[in-house]
This record gives C-alpha cells, structure tokens and sequence, in this order.
C-alpha cells in the first residue's frame, strides 16, 4: 500500500543548528586517514570507516567518542572494515572484509562479535545498515535468483520482513528509529536512474522528493524518534518534518554531508574532511 502521510512538501527554508562538535581522526595530517562518518547515538558518539589514501586503500571501522577518543576495528584476517550504526548502549553494527575478499555482516555486544546471515541469503550477501535502540538490526540480502531484500532482525535472533517499494527497479533502506519506522531511497525502471526518497511505516509507504522536485535525487539517511528525517540532495543536505525542508549548513555556511541522525536528535555526517555531531531544528 502506498500512502502521502505527511510526505507533501510545504516549504522550505534554513534549519537552526547549535552544539557543533567538529574533529579529525587524525589533526597531525587530516588526509591520512580521513573520516567516512555512517552512525551516531545520543552520547554523540559516532562511527564509520577510516579511508587510508594508500594502495590499494585501506579502511578500518572506528569509533569516535564525543570526548575526542579513536578506537579501531581491526578484525583478524580481515584486511578491510567498516561501523555502519551504533546503539546508546554501545552496541554496533559493521562488516569486514577477509583476506579471501569475502564480506561478512557483524554484531558487536559487548565482548562478542555475532555474524549476521540472513537464512535466504545467497552466500555471503547479507548486509547490515543500522542498528536501534532495541537492539534490532536493519539490513538486506541478495537472494537465489539475484533480488534484494530488506530485513529486520530481532535481538531473539528472529528475521522479519520489510518490502521493496512497490514498482520499484531497486528500494535501500538506509535507517529506521526505535518505533520502526524505515527510510531509504528507491528507484522506478526510469532511464535516467533518479533517486526517491521513502518512509516505510506500518505497511503504507510514502514518497518524499526533496521540495517536491521528482528529478532532484532525494536520498533519505536517517530518522529519530520523533519522526525528523535527514537527507542529501545535490550538494545540501537538509532535515523534514511534516512537509518542511530546512537545509543544514556547516557552523560557517559550509556545505556538509549528513550521513546519520540519532534516536533523540544528533546528527552526524562530515564536511571539509572533518566529521561532525550537531542539534538542528
């Protein structure tokens, strides 16, 4: 079912952004490695990939503390890494790379690293994108015959189901919030392969294009508790709710990426080779 809940854009204009905090993985030389940021939680503190300017390059998941603190994920036998979502109590989903050049979809609590695989995977094409604070998991996986689905898992071990936009050539859920609401992007058999933002919320989707512009290339990467969306098109990124687009700039008018934002609000994402966390309204 398809529905236009509160998908309809009325106006647009230029969110209030307060509390930056701006950082370097490494001050010494920002280049090496620079901050591919991809999750935050309510603590501000964020995770993502480290991309080494080597050959062939090199990426490690990291963690960034709200308190300046770097940890680094470094599997062993794997060659590369990646966190892609982080919980408020520190539990964190990524994937990793083995020397063989095979992925594998990871859950880490606490001391333990739990692989992730979908029962009707294709060999190793699971994926996970997020993770909430219940400790459900949001993800895909590449069947038999080559579709792609998306799923939830459950933190008993149980998967659940989350349909492709209907019509679509390809959906993507990128996040969802603690009440279960997915967003993400999608694409119809369109030749010039346009981006569509959607929300995905007790069976009924809705569309957003950003300012109601269909050639616009909405991604849709986050959504918080409260049902405020974080997106990117072109080269601005803004926050939605409820029909209102307000489009983020950096502390100093900077164009920025936002790649994520939390349960209760912190986004994150990054600009001029420097990760960032920031409230905006």
């Amino acid at each position: 079912m398809i529905s236009v809940f509160s998908a309809l854009p009325l106006q647009a204009q230029k969110a209030t952004c307060t509390n930056w905090n701006t950082w370097l993985l490494n001050p010494a030389n920002p280049s090496n490695p620079s901050p591919q940021v991809l999750g935050v939680n309510d603590n501000g503190t964020v995770v993502g990939l480290a991309d080494y300017p080597v050959k062939p390059p090199k990426f490690w998941g990291f963690v960034h503390y709200a308190s300046g603190k770097i940890t680094y994920w470094k599997p062993a036998s794997a060659k590369n890494s990646a966190f892609l979502g982080r919980n408020n109590v520190g539990n964190t989903v990524g994937d990793y790379q083995d020397t063989l050049g095979i992925h594998h979809a990871a859950y880490l609590h606490g001391s333990t690293t739990t692989l992730i695989v979908h029962p009707k995977a294709a060999r190793h094409s699971t994926q996970v994108t997020a993770i909430n604070n219940l400790n459900t998991i949001l993800g895909d996986y590449i069947d038999s015959k080559g579709a792609v689905h998306i799923f939830k898992r459950r933190s008993t071990g149980t998967f659940l189901s989350v349909p492709n936009f209907p019509g679509a050539s390809s959906s993507f859920a990128a996040a969802f919030n603690d009440n279960g609401v997915v967003v993400g992007t999608y694409r119809l058999n369109d030749p010039n392969g346009v981006n569509h933002g959607f929300i995905y919320r007790n069976g009924s989707f809705a569309t957003v294009d950003y300012r109601n512009n269909t050639r616009a290339g909405t991604l849709l990467v986050g959504i918080d508790n409260n049902g405020v969306i974080v997106g990117n098109v072109y080269s601005k990124s803004f926050l939605y709710k409820n029909g209102v687009f307000k489009d983020i700039f950096g502390p100093h008018g900077e164009l920025v990426s936002v790649s994520r934002i939390s349960a209760n609000g912190v986004i994150t994402g990054g600009f001029n080779g420097r990760g960032f966390t920031v409230n905006c309204q």
